[in-house]
């Protein structure tokens, strides 16, 4: 008999059924591990293959540190793997679990790391990533069902990962989570410039934005836009690259490019990048924060000088009229003159030219 510290997958049923299935050989197809062929009318053959391709799965992924059911055996169609659960209890399912809004949160950002490694680290994408397939065991998630994975640079590696960041976002939301948006997350998985330096920093701005939310019906005209956009891997796919890069750097625009953090390019798209876009965003916002902060300390200044030039003239009497009844303001017309001030400068900020679209300019000049 088998131990019960492991379990027995069996692939007859569940792989004959899939041999049936059209949308089955799209795993396969395009997977460098298979570029010589398989055969698809041999059911015998078929899931023989399936078994194969779940151990190699399984190996990589518990190498690449994620959390998966460690493989012991394979012999022809029959993969032996690690239990999950205590007591002859399997581990519930994720779907299965009732969490609290702290618990939900922890497990979100867990998850979306995990989406993350198995992509930058494995190399793989899950392609079936959802709360069916990931399993609640002693408060941490387990991943399971991993035959289906693919190389990362798959021929539908791209269309796959945004399925699963679907499937991630749409579950966690429905349990209360501030979560990103589709494309945050595709992008948080695929972006490059993410290193385990600035990841904490990361993850606490997109919480941070997913916190004050935004305009609910624009973010989902945009995400059933992103979902449905066929998105390069690398840029030998890009139909018109020369035209994107025209478009980022017109003056006034922040042209979408949906292949940016994939590709790995700055938002110039004239260099690799080194910084992911939603900090340097924050950077920027940063910056103007602090000169709004001068400019209205500025202000209060310049009204304390007339203040103290008000009470000068009083006390010296004609010299100090004279040099104060230029800029000599009641109470009411300095708060006036305060705010007609701060409506000015927020209006050239609408009209101010993004930074990096400023850089980008100055660069076009110099050359």
């Amino acid at each position: 008999g088998i131990n019960a510290e492991y379990g027995k997958q069996w692939y007859q049923r569940r792989v004959r059924e899939a041999v049936v299935s059209t949308q089955s050989t799209g795993y396969v197809t395009g997977e460098f591990r298979w570029r010589h062929g398989y055969s698809r009318h041999n059911p015998r053959k078929m899931v023989r293959m399936w078994a194969e391709k779940e151990m190699r799965n399984l190996i990589r992924l518990e190498t690449a540190g994620i959390p998966v059911p460690h493989p012991v055996i394979l012999r022809n169609h029959v993969l032996v793997m690690e239990f999950i659960g205590s007591n002859g209890w399997p581990a519930p399912l994720l779907k299965d679990v009732k969490l609290n809004e702290s618990k939900a949160r922890e497990l979100y950002l867990s998850a979306i790391k995990i989406t993350r490694n198995i992509y930058q680290k494995a190399l793989l994408v899950h392609a079936d990533l959802s709360e069916y397939n990931i399993l609640f065991s002693n408060g941490e998630l387990r991943v399971i069902d991993v035959s289906q994975a693919v190389e990362h640079d798959h021929p539908s590696a791209l269309e796959f990962l945004r399925k699963d960041c679907t499937n991630i976002t749409d579950f966690f939301k429905k349990n209360g989570v501030p979560v990103m948006s589709v494309r945050s997350l595709f992008n948080f998985v695929t972006d490059k410039s993410i290193t385990d330096d600035n990841l904490d920093e990361y993850l606490e701005t997109a919480e941070r934005i997913a916190l004050e939310g935004q305009d609910e019906e624009a973010d989902t005209v945009k995400e059933e836009v992103f979902k449905k956009t066929y998105i390069p891997r690398v840029l030998d796919e890009v139909r018109n690259f020369e035209q994107d890069l025209n478009k980022v750097g017109e003056e006034g625009t922040d042209h979408e490019v949906m292949y940016r953090e994939v590709i790995g390019l700055s938002h110039d798209m004239r260099s690799a990048s080194t910084k992911p876009r939603l900090l340097e965003v924050e950077g920027e916002l940063a910056e103007e924060e602090e000169e709004e902060e001068e400019e209205e300390m500025d202000v209060d200044q310049g009204e304390d000088d007339v203040e103290e030039d008000d009470a000068g003239g009083e006390e010296g009497g004609a010299e100090g009229l004279h040099n104060t009844c230029h800029k000599k303001l009641s109470k009411d017309e300095n708060k006036e003159r305060k705010k007609q001030f701060k409506a000015a400068k927020a209006d050239n900020r609408t009209k101010k030219l993004p930074k990096h679209l400023k850089k980008a300019k100055e660069k076009r000049f110099k050359k």
